[in-house]
């Protein structure tokens, strides 16, 4: 059963929807290393230019909560090609941006269609490949959105150096148009559409609470983490959260199935999966910044240093998954959290005194780590829940995923700037490489609370089975 052949065509849909879902979390981070070029460019501070990421990876999530019912409402081929025009589109808004605003507007029609496409990918190998060999390719679909966010520096940062930003969306093109041309005639419908009613109300409340949480630590960056403007936004998001929660459990109409929170497992799957998610987009949004900042490199460097990391994470994302079919989640899930915990806390001790070669070991180890759990980590959390439950799942995996990315970017931006604009005589260099200590200890303690979370959630597994 495990050497069940796969049909070409279903390899030639996945790889399709991995190209397009590649190239879309491929810029999500590419941009990360452009931030203090375009502050010059355009004369904004980071706490604004920021929002390039923070607002692409909020709208990212907001249409990946959609993407349980859009694929019950419409073909999953007919989504993709919306998907890949919509990415083409905001590819040339981008890339012909006269301003700052034009350029976040294309980036928002970009997350559109990233929002939808990765669900797809994930769909797709869960519906047409067998549960043998289910590990293996959900670790190429989690190699795919785990690994280009490491790789976006290298690209953006190689682009902006040689070339500029523009650049970066228009190099990208002539991949996605391969991956429409791919999926359009080859993605599979193996489950019947069905005419639900939508819950608008639900992804209103969702979006506004999405927004909320992720402006209060951009303010944190402006007024402080002590200031009305940082708690009143968190509170406030949070409150709507849970008036989020209450009208989906009383609402007729269909968005997510939050049922699939009622599994402590699947609880204790997506929640450190939300962490190692956060650290990675967290992490890959620091380094390039804090070299350029605190080095002074340019920013081809500054995006190359992680780029060994990223090449060691996705070849063992497959082989993990492998690992996963053969012998279970524990064992690859608990060695790679162990190794990410060991690189964040490096990075917290030599917080102050990196160098370029240090990150780059550094970030080696976490990338080893990141191959070994992340996508396993959600493989092993959809299992947790029942069949006909696994859209609702892949999508409240696939959110969490884009908004921790989101919060991510958000909190180390708001800890980096809160640092630079701190009434001291130190130079800039110095306030930046002591903002980036603050974010090390804040990313170690992160790795150790996802590390609890596994050994608990692997427990209670344990138990379950007896």
């Amino acid at each position: 059963m495990s050497n069940q052949a796969i049909p070409k065509k279903t390899i030639l849909a996945i790889i399709g929807a991995g190209l397009l879902a590649f190239c879309g979390v491929l810029t999500e981070t590419s941009m990360n290393v452009t931030f203090p070029t375009l502050m010059k460019q355009f004369s904004l501070s980071m706490s604004v230019v920021q929002w390039l990421s923070t607002g692409y990876l909020l709208l990212v999530s907001l249409t990946m909560a959609t993407s349980a019912f859009v694929q019950r409402r419409f073909k999953i081929r007919s989504i993709f090609i919306f998907a890949g025009v919509a990415f083409i589109v905001g590819s040339f808004v981008c890339g012909l941006a006269p301003n700052f605003i034009g350029l976040l507007i294309g980036r928002l029609i970009q997350a559109v269609a990233t929002g939808y496409a990765i669900p797809l990918l994930f769909a797709i190998i869960l519906q047409q490949i067998p549960v043998a060999r289910l590990g293996v390719f959900m670790g190429i679909g989690g190699m795919t959105v785990g690994v280009a966010p490491s790789l976006g520096p290298t690209y953006g940062g190689m682009n902006t150096f040689l070339f500029s930003w523009r650049e970066i969306f228009w190099f990208i093109l002539p991949i996605v148009v391969i991956a429409v041309l791919l999926g359009a005639f080859t993605i599979p419908q193996k489950m019947k559409t069905r005419r639900d009613a939508f819950d608008f109300l639900g992804l209103i409340l969702l979006g506004i609470s999405f927004f909320l949480i992720a402006e209060g630590f951009t303010e944190a960056g402006n007024y402080g983490w002590l200031s009305l403007q940082f708690w009143g936004f968190l509170i406030a998001g949070i409150v709507v959260i849970g008036l989020f929660v209450y009208h989906s459990f009383h609402s007729e109409r269909d968005l997510l199935d939050l049922s699939i929170f009622k599994s402590p497992t699947f609880v204790l799957s997506i929640m450190p999966y939300f962490l190692i998610q956060l650290m990675n987009i967290g992490i890959s949004y620091l380094l390039p910044n804090y070299s350029q900042l605190v080095f002074g490199a340019n920013s081809l460097v500054a995006g190359s240093a992680i780029l060994l990391g990223s090449l060691v994470s996705g070849i063992v994302q497959p082989m993990s998954g492998r690992l996963l079919d053969s012998h279970g989640a524990g064992y690859p899930i608990r060695f790679g959290i162990t190794l990410i915990v060991i690189s964040m806390v490096l990075f917290a001790i030599f917080g102050l005194h990196l160098t370029i070669p240090l990150i780059i070991f550094f970030y080696l180890i976490f990338g080893l780590g990141f191959g070994f759990s992340f996508g396993n980590v959600m493989t092993n959390g959809i299992k947790q829940v029942d069949g006909k439950l696994q859209q609702d799942a892949n999508a409240a995996f696939n959110t969490s995923q884009q908004y921790a990315g989101s919060i991510g970017t958000a909190i180390m931006a708001a800890i980096l700037t809160s640092s630079q604009h701190s009434n001291s005589h130190l130079s800039q260099a110095a306030l930046s490489a002591r903002g980036g200590a603050h974010d090390f200890i804040l990313l170690a303690v992160l790795a150790v609370t996802a590390f609890i979370l596994i050994l608990i959630n692997f427990q209670k597994q344990a138990k379950a089975a007896q």
